[in-house]
Order: C-alpha cells, then sequence, then structure tokens
C-alpha cells in the first residue's frame, strides 16, 4: 500500500464530474489526473474513467468492474488484486503496471499497451503482504496488444484472444493459454517454457527465436507459423498441428489452384477459373494465393490461412471462415453473403468496390460492392477495416470493431 495519504471520496467524486463534464465538451470541464494517487481499494464499479489518468497510482484491490476505461492512462500503477472484470481497456496504457493478481477476465484490452508489465506472483511466506496469485486473462480481447518485455510468468490466458498481439521478448513461462487464439501474433524471442497451449490457435504467428522447452502443444494449431531458430527437440509434437493436413490441398486442388492463377494474369485468355464450391479446405496454408474470381461457394474453409489473399470478386456466398485467418486479404466486390466469419481475422482486410471489366479487360464503369448479406461476423476481429462501401443486405450479425 502506498504511504501518501489515501484520497477521500468526496474529492475522486468531484473530479469525475468535471472529468465527465470535460468529455462532453463543457467549458467548466477538466480532464480528470489521479496520478500518483493513493486509491486502495476504492470502488469505481460500472464507472465512466475513459481517458483517466492514474499512472503511477496505488490502486490495489481496487474494483472496475464492468468500468469504461477506453484510453486511459495506468502507466506504472500498482493494480495488484484488482478486478477488471468485463471492463473495457481499448487501447489504455499499461506499461510498467504491477498485475499480481489482477483480473481481467472477459474484459476489453483490445490495442492496449502492457509493455514490460510485470504480472510475476509473489512466493507465499508468513510475513508476505499482499496478492501471491499471476494475473488473469482469461477470455480476454486483446487484439493487437502490445505486451513486449512484459514478464507474465503462470498467467492464466485460457481462451484469451491475441490475435495480432505483439508479445516480442514477453515472459509466459508455466502460462495457462490453452484455447488461446493467437493468430498473426508476435511471438519472436518469446518464453513459453512448460506453457499449456493446448488446442491454441497459432496460425500465422512468428515465433522465431521463440524458447518451447517443456511446452504442452496438444492440438495446438502451428499451420503458417514462422518457427526459425526454434528448439522443439524438448517439445512433444506428436499431436500438434505443424503443417496443413496432407489432404487439404490434393494434387487436384493444386492444380485446379495453379490454372486459376493463369487465368487471372492473362486476363481469362488462358487456364481456367477456379471452380472450387463445397471444397474441404479446413486448416489450409492459402497465404498470399490470387483467388480473384474464384467459386469458393459453400467452401469449408474453417481455421484457413488466407493471410495476404487476393479474393476480389471471389464467390465465397455460404462458405465457412469460422477462425479464418484474412488478414490484409483484398475481398474487394467479393460475395460473402450467408458466409459464416466467426471469430475471423480481418485486420485490415480491404472491403472497397471492385470495377466489373468486360471480356476484353476494358472498365465498364460499374462497381461491384462487397456483398456481406446474412454473414455472421459475431467475434470477428475488425480493426482497420472500412464496412462503408459494403453491401449488407439483410442485417448483420453483430461485430467485433475498432472502436468499443
Amino acid at each position: 500500500m502506498s504511504g501518501g495519504p489515501y484520497t477521500p471520496r468526496d474529492v475522486v467524486q468531484r473530479k469525475l464530474a468535471s472529468h465527465r463534464r470535460w468529455l462532453d465538451g463543457a467549458p467548466d470541464g477538466e480532464p480528470a489526473s489521479f496520478a500518483h494517487a493513493n486509491l486502495f481499494g476504492f470502488d469505481f464499479t460500472g464507472a465512466d474513467l475513459r481517458e483517466v489518468d492514474f499512472a503511477g497510482a496505488s490502486l490495489q484491490g481496487a474494483r472496475f468492474v464492468g468500468a469504461d476505461m477506453s484510453r486511459a492512462v495506468l502507466a506504472g500503477a500498482d493494480l495488484s488484486g484488482v478486478s477488471f472484470v468485463n471492463a473495457t481497456l481499448f487501447e489504455a496504457d499499461l506499461s510498467g503496471a504491477r498485475l499480481v493478481g489482477a483480473v481481467f477476465e472477459g474484459a476489453d484490452l483490445r490495442g492496449v499497451s502492457l509493455r514490460a508489465a510485470t504480472g510475476l506472483p509473489v512466493e507465499t511466506s508468513s510475513d508476505s503482504q499482499g496478492p501471491t496469485d499471476p494475473v488473469t486473462f482469461a477470455g480476454a480481447r486483446m487484439h493487437r496488444a502490445n505486451l513486449t518485455g512484459a514478464k507474465l510468468e503462470q498467467a492464466v490466458m485460457a481462451q484469451t484472444d491475441l490475435t495480432g498481439a505483439n508479445l516480442e521478448r514477453a515472459s509466459l513461462r508455466r502460462a495457462s493459454m490453452s484455447g488461446a487464439v493467437l493468430r498473426n501474433a508476435i511471438l519472436a524471442g518469446a518464453d513459453l517454457s512448460h506453457a499449456d497451449l493446448t488446442d491454441s490457435l497459432v496460425t500465422g504467428a512468428d515465433l522465431s527465436g521463440a524458447q518451447l522447452d517443456g511446452a504442452t502443444v496438444e492440438r495446438t494449431n502451428f499451420v503458417g507459423a514462422r518457427l526459425r531458430d526454434v528448439d522443439l527437440s524438448k517439445v512433444d509434437t506428436s499431436r500438434a498441428r505443424l503443417t496443413p493436413p496432407t489432404d487439404a490441398v490434393t494434387t487436384e486442388i493444386q492444380r485446379t489452384l495453379v490454372d486459376h492463377d493463369r487465368w487471372v494474369r492473362s486476363e481469362g485468355r488462358r487456364g481456367a477459373r477456379a471452380s472450387l464450391d463445397g471444397v474441404d479446405l479446413t486448416d489450409a496454408d492459402l497465404r498470399g494465393l490470387n483467388l480473384s474470381g474464384a467459386d469458393l461457394r459453400g467452401a469449408q474453409l474453417q481455421r484457413a490461412v488466407l493471410t495476404d489473399a487476393l479474393l476480389v470478386l471471389a464467390d465465397l456466398a455460404g462458405a465457412d471462415l469460422t477462425l479464418a485467418s484474412l488478414a490484409r486479404c483484398n475481398l474487394s466486390g467479393a460475395n460473402l453473403a450467408g458466409a459464416n466469419l466467426s471469430r475471423a481475422d480481418l485486420t485490415d482486410a480491404v472491403m472497397t468496390a471492385a470495377p466489373i471489366l468486360s471480356q476484353s479487360g476494358a472498365d465498364t464503369g460499374r462497381r461491384q460492392q462487397t456483398r456481406l448479406g446474412g454473414a455472421d461476423l459475431s467475434g470477428a476481429v475488425l480493426d482497420g477495416v472500412n464496412l462503408d462501401d459494403t453491401s449488407l443486405g439483410e442485417p448483420h450479425a453483430r461485430a467485433t470493431g475498432t472502436d468499443p
């Protein structure tokens, strides 16, 4: 607990009232700062704390359950034993914060900074004070979070979505990460020794130089992951998926894809348009492929890696893209009507209208919007995606966008 004087409740409430007026643009409002304040055990449940400054504050045991802390500053704060259950910390700054025993279960941590934060549990002893439990992020959304150099040994990250997160040089020794989603995450130089990655999705992630000694990777999906300079000799990978299933892209499908590439490059003069309607491409590695104009209606593309692929004017109506990686994919003019995109990663995907060309290749002056009518976008990662120029048709499902 901080040695400074405890901040009285009436002072906190008065500052927050002025802060709310400032957020609303009132001339008599001013931003609230509790920098280096002693707020030990304070209850902020459900409060509007957007952009509030808590830098260096002593907040041990405080409660922020369901609070909105979007873009709040908690850099260097002591958050030991704090409850952030179901709180919104969109793009908040928690760099260098102390997180021992903190609970972020179900919280929105998209774009949060946890650089050099520490959740190292304290060894229990008769004279130890404060929380001794590891930090918990179970079920949290941490898309594009920055955890560079964070010390999160034994952290609980089961079912946590870390799509596109930066965990470079982070220490996650003995972390519980079963069912975590680490698609396209940066884990270069990270320490995952003895971590539990059972059933985790690590497709397209960069694990260059990462330590995995003794890690549990049963049913872990590493398709498309970069494993350069990773020593797997001390890891039982017998039940992990390091490459796509052998039947995911058969010789016939490969031939179809080659013919399709020729068809696209020659503007239809050579090769043939790919007709892959209903084909099973579950877990397939299709990164960077040119599938523009391809017929993929009803295709099974669960967990497929389509990062940087070209799908301009492709027909994906009714396709199942659950948990697929479509980051930076060009979907201009594509037909995704009725497609299942639940929990798919569409970070920075392009969905502008595409020009329709004549058979001779001339621009007809017409444009086809990306069609999303009836598509299931529940839990999808849409950071950096502009849906303004798409055709939604029927009301689309709840989506996870850039802003809360």
